[in-house]
């Protein structure tokens, strides 16, 4: 029955993302001196709470497709999905509590708590069409994503037998939480700005749900324009008006800029190349919508 129950979640699990954080978490259990076992361990802790909050996420966000496939919920229905994600969630608790010291446990729960806020501001903003501060979208940012990479942090120092790196927390913490902000951003970049992205998850997907992204927030502060009312057109045209509306103002530059400085100061930290060529990103070229036209 529990196959039956985790089926949502597998689902994910079975399409496969861009494993960053496997990669991430293999090479910090290296750095650490964590043992094979455990770094399977902790990966697959970490691949069951990611693909749980996926689940969760399609739901608060009525999409309606996951890497390229219809969402669980969709294939799945919305109650089994929601059980399934929950479920799948409070088991790697349990998982946890089993491998871990109380103190581990205590310190997941805590961050699941701020994950969760990070996840709700997120839904708040985009559902009330509220544009924060800078400030505030970076603090959501970190919550919501952040936290999830501090979990294995947290999990892998647990493991880890190498006390030279294991004095290094505050850095190495410090290097998750601008990753987490890279991550998040980039992301948010991509959707309007990649050819690629748009074959795959279709033509600036956070305009149709109206998303309040890094840049809608970013052009908030240079712009005065309503930018909200703008991406109530969801057709080709008035999503065109708008990548030409940030473009002409210098929005993407900066967003571009901004991501080449944080992966350059990532990088002066730690050696993380490998990880960033999983992740690339191209400055925005406005031929790219001659073909969507």
């Amino acid at each position: 029955m529990e196959d039956k129950l985790l089926e949502p979640v597998t689902y994910y699990k079975n399409l496969k993302g861009k494993n960053i954080r496997k990669l991430l978490g293999e090479l910090f259990g290296k750095l650490l001196n964590v043992n094979d076992e455990n770094i399977l361990l902790i990966n697959n802790i970490i691949t069951d709470c990611h693909n749980a909050s996926l689940v969760i996420d399609d739901i608060e966000d009525n999409s309606t497709t996951r890497r390229n496939q219809p969402c669980s919920h969709i294939k799945y229905g919305i109650p089994l999905a929601i059980n399934s994600g929950y479920y799948s969630i409070f088991r790697t608790l349990i998982t946890i509590q089993q491998n871990f010291n109380t103190e581990i446990l205590n310190n997941i729960i805590e961050y699941l708590y701020f994950i969760h806020e990070g996840q709700g501001m997120d839904i708040y903003y985009t559902q009330h069409k509220i544009i924060p501060s800078l400030d505030d979208y970076t603090k959501m940012m970190i919550y919501k994503t952040g936290y999830v990479f501090l979990i294995h942090l947290e999990l892998l120092m647990d493991k880890s037998k190498n006390s030279v790196f294991k004095k290094k927390h505050i850095q190495l913490k410090n290097i998750l939480m601008n990753f987490s902000i890279f991550f998040q951003i980039r992301d948010d970049y991509i959707n309007l700005t990649d050819p690629t992205y748009w074959k795959e998850k279709g033509f600036c997907q956070d305009f149709n749900e109206e998303k309040i992204s890094y840049l809608i927030t970013y052009f908030k502060t240079m712009n005065d324009t309503d930018i909200i009312e703008m991406m109530k057109d969801k057709t080709t045209e008035g999503k065109i008006k708008i990548l030409d509306l940030f473009h002409n103002s210098g929005l993407f530059t900066k967003i571009y800029k901004k991501l080449l400085n944080l992966k350059t100061e990532i990088l002066n930290e730690m050696k993380l190349d490998f990880l960033f060529n999983n992740l690339p990103f191209e400055e925005f070229d406005i031929n790219n919508i001659k073909e969507i036209k």
